[in-house]
Order: C-alpha cells, then structure tokens, then sequence
C-alpha cells in the first residue's frame, strides 16, 4: 500500500479523534514501519489492515463503518494531494470512466511498484451506470466511501445498490449507481 494512504489515515485519526489518539495505536500496533510513512514509500497491506482495526476498536465503531468513512476523507485528500488533477473532472462519473486509463495511470508512472484497484464504469445513460471494482485487497467498502466522496465533492446526490461482492463469493464487486 502506497505511503499517501497511511499519511491519509494518520490525518483521518487526528480529525476524527486526536494525535494523541493516532500516537497511542502507533504504539500499542507495533507495526513493522514503526509508523513513519513517506507518500512515496510502499508498506505492507497488513500494516493498514492492523491499523484499521485497531483504529475502528479505538473509537468505538464497527469496521465496515470505519472504513467506508475512511474512504470518504480519503477522497478529498487525494484531491488535495494527489498526483492527478482529480479536481479538473466535472462530475463523478467523467472521473469514474477515466479512473484507470489516466488517474491510476499516472499514479503507477510515478510509482512503478504501486497496486492499484480495478475500476470499469459502465454509463447506462448520463446518470446511471455500473460500477465494477477489483482488488487482492478486497476493500469494497473503502471504494464506496470514496465514492461517497467523489459525489459530495462534485455536488452531487448519489444512490448505489451493491449488486455483486466478492465477500459474498462473486468475482468482483459491482454497484449500480444513480446520480442526481
């Protein structure tokens, strides 16, 4: 997992609880990193995959909330810091459509070693579609709160039926989606 995820994740812990709250999992986590994380770096999926939980036990909610919340902070974080102009697209799904062929295009022409997730968007019409989603990491719900993120930040209302998901035996995940 890239570096800028784990520096999105500190910054999610400090607005959501403290830094002393981000501290303290650092150090009961024992994580190989020792917590120090540079956006470029690359850390091992089960450093996050133990900071997650640890942080959603921390504060007292469930995982799958955690997580789909994390996603939605982590959007408007790669926003910000991200290595593409995400911010020129003028709606989620112009994003959605070039998410693979340019975005995570370019963040593996700068990361060559990064693991990106497999995204497809299938536009029915200008505001439905399908959502395919594929990751070893299998983080559907972080996905969802990302595009929970992507629909508030292009100011718009977003309604998703999760079809098919892969902690349910399908393939990959698949979401319709209606944008108003």
């Amino acid at each position: 997992m890239q570096g800028i995820i784990f520096n999105a994740l500190a910054e999610f812990v400090e607005k959501t609880a403290d830094m002393e709250t981000w501290n303290d999992i650092l150090d009961e986590s024992h994580v190989p990193s020792g917590g120090v994380y540079t956006s470029g770096g690359t850390y091992d999926d089960e450093e996050i995959t133990t900071l997650a939980v640890m942080i959603c036990n921390k504060l007292n909610i469930e995982l799958e909330q955690g997580l789909t919340a994390f996603g939605k902070f982590l959007f408007s974080y790669l926003v910000e810091r991200g290595p593409v102009e995400i911010k020129d697209y003028p709606d989620t799904q112009t994003m959605l459509k070039e998410l693979d062929s340019v975005v995570h295009s370019e963040v593996r022409r700068i990361h060559p070693d990064a693991y990106t997730p497999f995204f497809e968007y299938i536009e029915t019409d200008a505001k439905t579609g399908e959502l395919m989603y594929r990751s070893n990491r299998r983080l559907c719900v972080v996905a969802e709160g990302l595009l929970q993120g992507a629909a508030e930040y292009y100011g718009q209302n977003l309604a998703m039926q999760h079809n098919e998901c892969v902690h349910r035996g399908a393939e990959d995940c698949r979401w319709q989606l209606q944008f108003s």
